[in-house]
This record gives C-alpha cells, sequence and structure tokens, in this order.
C-alpha cells in the first residue's frame, strides 16, 4: 500500500475510463471533508445519555397544572351555576307558627311552581330556631287533615338557620295544614301553618 490510499486499491485495476474518473471525483470530494471534531459539544452529549430513559407524563409540574386548572374550572361552573340559578321563583308563602315546646323556633315555607309532567311542588323550607338532633334523629315536614298527619312531604336536620328544598306530589287543596315535628310517632307539632 502507498503512503496516499489509492481507490484503485480497493476496487481493482479492470475500470472503463469513466468509471476510473468518477471514482477518482468522489475519492476527491471525501478526502476534502474537515475530519472529526476535536470535541463534542456537551448539549450533543447530554442529548446522546438521554436517549431510551424515559420521562414519565406525570411530572410535578404538569400534577401542579392540572390541579390548578381542574379547580379553575370547579370555581367557573360554580359561579357560572349560581349567575344563572336565577333563584326559587315562590309562588305561594306560609309562616309557620311555633308550638309550646319551641316558643323561640320559626319557619316559613314558599311553594314554587308544580312541575306539570310529574306533578311535582317545588317547596323550600326555612326554619330557625329549632335544636340540632344528634344521631338518627330528625325531623318531618308534613300535610295534615283534620289535625292528623296524613303526608309526608321530606326529612331533614337543622343546624342554626336552615334551608331545605323539596319536593312534594300531593294535591294540596285535600290538606288544611303544614306541621313540623320530630320523628316518632308521639312527638308534638313543633311548627305548623294553615294551607
Amino acid at each position: 500500500m502507498s503512503e496516499k490510499p489509492d481507490f484503485r486499491e480497493l476496487v481493482g485495476d479492470d475500470l472503463t475510463p469513466e468509471e476510473e474518473l468518477e471514482l477518482a471525483r468522489v475519492d476527491s470530494l471525501l478526502r476534502s471533508v474537515a475530519g472529526p471534531a476535536t470535541e463534542v459539544p456537551s448539549s450533543l452529549t447530554t442529548r446522546v445519555e438521554q436517549i431510551g430513559t424515559a420521562t414519565p407524563i406525570w411530572t410535578r409540574r404538569r400534577v401542579l397544572a392540572a390541579v390548578a386548572l381542574a379547580a379553575t374550572l370547579a370555581a367557573l361552573f360554580f359561579a357560572a351555576g349560581r349567575w344563572l340559578d336565577r333563584g326559587f321563583d315562590a309562588r305561594a308563602s306560609f309562616d309557620m307558627t311555633p308550638g309550646k315546646t319551641v316558643p323561640d323556633a320559626s319557619g316559613k315555607i314558599e311553594l314554587g311552581r308544580r312541575d306539570e309532567s310529574t306533578g311535582n311542588w317545588k317547596m323550600r323550607l326555612v326554619v330557625d330556631g329549632l335544636p340540632h338532633l344528634a344521631g338518627n334523629d330528625y325531623y318531618v315536614l308534613w300535610l295534615a287533615r283534620d289535625g292528623e298527619y296524613a303526608g309526608a312531604c321530606g326529612t331533614f336536620n337543622v343546624n342554626g338557620r336552615t334551608t331545605v328544598d323539596l319536593t312534594a306530589s300531593y294535591d294540596l287543596s285535600e290538606y288544611d295544614a303544614w306541621v313540623i315535628t320530630r320523628v316518632g310517632e308521639d312527638s308534638p307539632w313543633l311548627l305548623s301553618a294553615e294551607t
């Protein structure tokens, strides 16, 4: 082999003159290219080292961003719901009178629209002055007829002034009073109002 490599040593001497000229041109081009860099840039080294390492999808930053986005969306939907809720459209209102056992209690029943497809009346009950009941005890809103319980409208418990949204499907003309009692057959009428 000579000091300067010759492409003929690789391909042999049986070339046509056109092939020999083309190979000489390519050999000259290849020899004119600068040699490899003496130092590899650190950015390239870092990228090569990262090949094959998996980056987790849920990084701490992404989790915090997702939580912040969820909280923002929840606040926006809550605000939109409050803005779109036009409140309770009361058609009639009944002030309740306290019984002897809770003289400082008060209550009010607001009767909303009747849903014609289901027959249910929307009601809003606001009570104040009733004690909070512990355990499995609760209050019941009744419709009464001739001094007797006739139809339960819903159950609830209180913590200070309390507002409860209820529905009932009764024909209200068949009853003569609204009554709030504590659960149990012997409970006195705590609050009442004529219908």
